[in-house]
C-alpha cells in the first residue's frame, strides 16, 4: 500500500509540473527568462512535505495564480535535495525564491504555505519592483 501511495504521489507531482510548463533545469529557465524579460520563481519542495502539497493544490492550482505566473514568470521547480538548493540557503519547504536573471540577484525568498491571494500580492509587488515588466 505504501508503494502505491508513493507511486501515486510521483504521478501527481509529475502531472502537476508538466501541466504547468515548469522547468527543472535552472540554466535553461534562465536563458528563456532573459529572452522574454521575465523573473524566475524558484519553487523548492520536498516529496514528503504536506505544506508543499497544500501549496500545489490550492495556490498553484488557482487559475489566477496560474495565469499570472505564465504571463510574468518562468517557474523552476526544485527538490530540496537538489545540489543547487544549497546555493540559496534553503532551510525548509516549501520555499519560494524570486530571482532576477538579468543581474543574477535574489529579489526575495519566503518560506511556508500561503494562500493564493497573499501569494499573488507578494509576486505582484516583486514583479513591479523589478523594473523588468509591469504586472
Amino acid at each position: 500500500m505504501l508503494k502505491f501511495k508513493g507511486f501515486s504521489l510521483f504521478i501527481l507531482c509529475f502531472t502537476f509540473l508538466w501541466a504547468q510548463n515548469w522547468f527543472t533545469d535552472l540554466n535553461k529557465a534562465e536563458k528563456l527568462a532573459k529572452k522574454e524579460s521575465k523573473l524566475i520563481l524558484i519553487y523548492i519542495y520536498s516529496d514528503h512535505c504536506p505544506y508543499c502539497h497544500q501549496v500545489e493544490g490550492f495556490v498553484f492550482g488557482d487559475e489566477y495564480v496560474e495565469k499570472f505566473l505564465n504571463k510574468n514568470f518562468i517557474v523552476v521547480s526544485m527538490n530540496v535535495n537538489d545540489d543547487l538548493v544549497e546555493d540559496f540557503g534553503v532551510f525548509g519547504t516549501p520555499t519560494f525564491i524570486v530571482y532576477n536573471p538579468l543581474n543574477g540577484k535574489v529579489l526575495a525568498k519566503f518560506f511556508g504555505s500561503v494562500d493564493s491571494e497573499t501569494f499573488l500580492s507578494l509576486l505582484t509587488k516583486l514583479c513591479n519592483k523589478s523594473n523588468l515588466r509591469r504586472c
